[in-house]
């Protein structure tokens, strides 16, 4: 043999023990990125038993919101022109610290649409819901299915939004319009504080239609605004491998996202009716009260 054919044979072997010592290099990383996972999986999951185990002993609330009165809705709105809903992005939404007075976060109404899509222009309102709580609790509830215009139910949103809310053309004959019911939610909000999550959303439907939300001036809460401040989502970042940015779930998290369902998971609350305008706002006002108890501890709630 050659002294050259030594040379590539000892080049070939560091390049095979090269090659060799990389791949064991990445398994060993895989496996610990898994490990982390795992463990961080774990802690999340008995992060969640602890907080299902909290609610569970607040569900005789729950359970009596069947016996909170429901409010007569007028159906005596006029139509009107379209109203500027741009003032909207210009909302601020109010903190709650450790140095804060949980009594003054206990009154409030809460509330949720149901909608066609995500236009406020282009699609319509299906069905509205508010509730109005007193010192934690509920005390009266504002609801009702909408009829929309016709020819915004055959969308192809509107489709797809009725997959998943549930919602059918036969759950909304003999509803009101939309405007006919805005005096009736106007006076039922009176000057409370008001909560929603994405709270801009509802608001961007239900103020083109009329509803009035800046005077008199209210307080606004928002539990995405809320999750936003106090919870990590996974960080994006350019993947090598895929050529494009993707959430890095290796590095330490909260939460995926910022959806309702999300939130109510890591915080342990059962949902009551999902993709539901009642159902989501009690889920809401839940939330809500969890993002509070973060920062200071209330006596006597009763959800």
């Amino acid at each position: 043999m050659t002294k050259d054919s030594l040379c590539m044979k000892c080049n070939r072997e560091v390049e095979r023990q090269k090659k060799e010592e990389e791949k064991a290099l990445k398994i060993k990383m895989q496996e610990m990125a898994e490990k982390r996972r795992a463990e961080e999986e774990a802690e999340r999951q008995k992060h969640t038993a602890l907080r299902k185990e909290e609610w569970n002993q607040r569900r005789a609330g729950i359970a009596a919101f069947d016996d909170v009165p429901r409010v007569q809705i007028g159906t005596d709105g006029k139509k009107q022109k379209a109203q500027a809903v741009s003032f909207l992005k210009e909302l601020t939404y109010s903190r709650v610290t450790a140095k804060s007075d949980p009594a003054k976060f206990g009154d409030f109404v809460v509330l949720d649409t149901e909608t066609t899509g995500l236009s406020c222009t282009k699609d319509a309102v299906l069905e509205v819901a508010a509730i109005k709580v007193k010192n934690y609790e509920f005390v009266e509830v504002f609801h009702t299915m909408i009829t929309p215009p016709p020819q915004k139910l055959s969308t192809d949103s509107a489709r797809e939004a009725m997959s998943v809310n549930g919602i059918t053309p036969e759950m909304l004959e003999g509803a009101p319009m939309l405007y006919q019911i805005i005096p009736s939610l106007q006076e039922f909000i009176g000057d409370m504080p008001l909560l929603g999550h994405n709270l801009e959303f509802d608001l961007k439907f239900l103020c083109r239609a009329g509803l009035n939300v800046t005077e008199p001036k209210r307080k606004f809460f928002d539990t995405y605004v809320m999750a936003g401040r106090s919870l990590k989502k996974p960080k994006w970042e350019y993947d090598k491998e895929i050529g494009a940015y993707a959430p890095n779930y290796d590095k330490n998290y909260d939460v995926e996202n910022y959806k309702l369902e999300t939130l109510c998971n890591y915080f342990g609350i059962d949902r009551m009716d999902a993709h539901r305008a009642l159902g989501d706002c009690v889920d809401t006002a839940q939330l809500f009260r969890a993002f509070i108890e973060e920062k200071v501890e209330i006596y006597g709630a009763h959800f």
